[in-house]
């Protein structure tokens, strides 16, 4: 993907705005955009029922844009599509207290959760080389990293 692909609207959203076309680990570049994104929409104090319908509605529009990004792209995971990166980490901030070192760890979680892929986001990665697929990996390991901050705040809290 060249720099002139952004002209697309759906490539540049599927890029992130761009993000996605760093050549250095885009994924976690996607991931830490989406972290300091939610941080910035947190400071409005929008109630948590507006911010789900949010990322939901993101999760809409990603899912058409990402689908017009493969049918120009071609099938396949593409590094330069972040925006699954992105709403997936806005879904782990959505349950952090407001303290960097449980940002830093939901970080680390959700990028973990993300390159590892274990069972069954490793299945869902394989079997969907679609939109689907691409999307909804990283809504599996933005649940799992969700699952463990929970726990974590129960016991430490």
């Amino acid at each position: 993907m060249k720099f002139s692909d952004l002209k697309n609207p759906y490539i540049l959203f599927s890029s992130g705005f761009g993000v996605g076309m760093i050549p250095v680990a885009p994924g976690t570049m996607g991931s830490g955009f989406g972290l300091c994104l939610y941080i910035y929409l947190a400071h409005f104090y929008f109630p948590t029922l507006v911010i789900y319908l949010l990322l939901l509605v993101l999760l809409l529009i990603a899912w058409i844009a990402v689908n017009q990004t493969l049918k120009i792209l071609g099938e396949g995971d593409h590094p330069e599509i972040v925006i699954d990166e992105i709403i997936g980490m806005m879904f782990v901030a959505s349950v952090l207290p407001a303290d960097p070192y449980w940002a830093i760890a939901a970080f680390l979680l959700f990028r973990f959760f993300d390159i590892v892929k274990p069972y069954p986001i490793n299945k869902v990665d394989r079997a969907y080389k679609n939109a689907f697929g691409i999307i909804f990996d990283d809504m599996i390991a933005s649940g799992y990293s969700i699952v463990l901050i929970l726990i974590a705040r129960a016991l430490l809290g």
